[in-house]
């Protein structure tokens, strides 16, 4: 293809010598691993991938258009939209920045995704710099109108984040899965306050129909479990404590997807009582089943981290505690008790060591790693008994244990 005067080529042709599909599909992982820590918010979202937008701010050139002309080595993209560029220029591709109704010519070997690329077809355009040799990689993603309209309006990032999810709020679970999944990651990147801050923005009787809809993907579960919990009005509350119920009682053989948030929701909204609940149906009972005990265990770590108060830390402990008697969980509990400060379990962990039944050397360690961390001299004085009863096994353990602190 011939380009006609004005048309800029991305990248330049003298770039593209010995590309293969291997090298693109390289360059588009490294383009995702580079922008993953940007997922790490949501505790029980799994699976969090960057957003577009995320991926609009890191680009180098971001732009909604149209696919004028395709043959089988390039095709010819009219820029309608240029998104997030504010200083970039020194960064952009040979020629500058493109502007609106500019026209780039680009090789389909730079360019992920332009497989479903055809002429006439709306996309979304994003190129990032290859560190090896400093060219351009494209990506696209074909578009309809709605989807264009989504992003066009999409907020900026530099908006208040509350403003911003209330944007996304609309199109949780929308009927177009582009726009349903990158929703669901806006939310999966946002913090637990910043979420609880658009609560009232939340179609609160719909999350109580996707929780229980096996057409809504298991990954996203964990998500509106916990926001069921932070519904504000009291006809909401009431409903979405009956969905988190229902949701508890339904029989599992062992893991289910989504629950740890299920349970993390259900203590936020029923505080104490949901506390006592959780503690009957899987902490203290022997029965439980262990992939259910995991996201309790998850659940608690939450709401200790960010419950505000409203569960007092000494109950929490005390629902903790009753995983001590599971030898599969008593080492992650004891951990877990260290970090809290909790010292009034001393006298039960200690009894833990060399227990028949607990898993070695995990349980050793993390005894020995709580007793390392308690400022309480009954612990320097249980350490020092355990050294003298078993001096190689401490040692080990003493070594293994440095996220506690120093040794006493």
């Amino acid at each position: 293809m011939t380009a006609p005067p004005g048309t800029r080529i991305y990248p330049p042709p003298s770039r593209l010598q010995g590309r293969s599909l291997a090298q693109s599909l390289i360059a588009a992982l490294a383009f995702v691993i580079c922008a993953a820590p940007f997922a790490v918010a949501c505790p029980f979202c799994t699976g969090v991938l960057p957003s577009i937008s995320q991926r609009r701010e890191e680009a180098i050139v971001a732009a909604l258009g149209e696919v004028t002309e395709v043959d089988a080595q390039r095709f010819k993209f009219r820029v309608h939209k240029l998104l997030s560029v504010a200083g970039k220029q020194d960064k952009a591709p040979q020629g500058g920045q493109p502007d609106k109704d500019d026209v780039l010519e680009i090789a389909l070997a730079s360019a992920t995704g332009a497989a479903d690329i055809k002429s006439g077809r709306l996309a979304l355009a994003l190129a990032s710099r290859r560190e090896k040799d400093d060219a351009f990689d494209w990506e696209f993603t074909p578009l309809d109108e709605i989807s264009y309209g989504y992003i066009a309006r999409a907020p900026a990032r530099r908006l208040p984040p509350a403003e911003r999810l209330a944007y996304y709020a609309r199109y949780l679970e929308h009927a177009d899965p582009l726009l349903a999944e990158d929703a669901y990651l806006e939310f999966g990147a946002a913090s637990f306050d910043e979420v609880a801050q658009v609560a009232d923005k939340l179609p609160m009787a719909k999350i109580r129909q996707w929780v229980a809809d096996p057409r809504v993907p298991e990954a996203r579960k964990g998500f509106y479990g916990l926001a069921l919990g932070l519904a504000k009005s009291a006809e909401d509350r009431q409903a979405n404590q009956a969905a988190l119920e229902r949701w508890i009682a339904t029989p599992a053989d062992d893991f289910r997807a989504g629950f740890d948030g299920a349970l993390g929701g259900y203590l936020v909204l029923t505080g104490r009582a949901g506390l006592k609940k959780i503690e009957e149906l899987y902490l203290t009972n022997p029965k439980s089943q262990p992939g259910d005990v995991r996201h309790a265990l998850t659940a608690l770590r939450f709401f200790h981290e960010f419950g505000r108060g409203a569960i007092p830390p000494t109950d929490l402990n005390k629902a903790l505690r009753g995983l001590l008697a599971r030898p599969e969980f008593a080492a992650v509990a004891t951990v877990d008790l260290a970090r809290w400060n909790d010292w009034g379990a001393l006298d039960r962990i200690v009894a833990l060591y060399g227990k028949a039944g607990y898993p070695e050397p995990a349980t050793s360690r993390a005894v020995v790693g709580y007793l390392l961390a308690s400022p309480q001299p009954q612990a320097a004085t249980a350490l020092a008994r355990l050294r003298k009863r078993d001096p190689a096994g401490v040692a080990d353990a003493e070594k293994q244990s440095t996220l506690f602190g120093p040794t006493r």
